[in-house]
């Protein structure tokens, strides 16, 4: 990932914070065939390993859980995002359009987990979504014959990251001014959670 300096998001912390908010990850993978990605929701467990390791699942009849044995694959997560117009700025004459946004990059080699566990997986995949929802739901609620056959559909795999980058570019090679003027286009354009991000950064400038 193309980083300047000024946009780098080194603190591991921070990083891990990305991904816990934006969980709905690209696993990316190639083998000599090309490129295979797939959108699918990731947990992450900071303290296992040097820099954490993320547990997923594929769909047993998803090709792309065969290519996990080729080895690296790379993990994105994609935090807040937003258009940045000219016009918010002091001087449109001198300024570009842009996008200001956050995300995280995992590498790490795939390890497929017993069939086994996959009851377990899915037990704590439903269990953080469902967990804090009012008359939440859990798998012990499917019928007998679903509950029994659906852990044997799915392929779940965890990734000790091996290597880690984060990136935030919100508008940190402007002057404070123009960044607040950003900060407010943001906000009229609905982008909370990118002026949220961004008003974070400011204060540690």
């Amino acid at each position: 990932m193309y980083t300047p300096i000024h946009f780098a998001m080194d603190d591991l912390s921070a990083q891990h914070a990305v991904i816990a908010a934006c969980d709905f990850g690209i696993v990316v993978s190639s083998n000599a065939d090309g490129i295979v990605a797939t959108h699918i929701p990731m947990m992450l467990e900071a303290g296992e390993g040097k820099f954490g390791t993320l547990y997923g699942h594929m769909a047993r009849a998803n090709p792309h859980g065969t290519l996990f044995a080729d080895g690296e694959v790379l993990a994105i997560f994609n935090g807040p995002h937003g258009y940045v117009s000219p016009t918010w700025y002091s001087d449109r004459s001198v300024n570009v359009p842009t996008w200001n946004y956050v995300a995280v990059h995992a590498y790490g080699t795939p390890e497929m987990l017993p069939a086994a566990d996959s009851a377990l997986h899915l037990s704590r995949l439903v269990a953080k979504y469902e967990g804090a929802r009012a008359n939440g739901w859990t798998m012990s609620e499917l019928k007998n014959n679903l509950r029994e056959t659906l852990p044997s559909q799915v392929i779940p795999f965890r990734i000790e990251v091996a290597r880690i980058e984060g990136k935030a570019k919100l508008s940190q090679n402007k002057p404070r001014a123009e960044r607040q003027r950003v900060i407010e286009g943001l906000k009229a354009a609905g982008e909370a959670k990118l002026v949220a991000a961004m008003q974070k950064e400011l204060e540690k400038a």
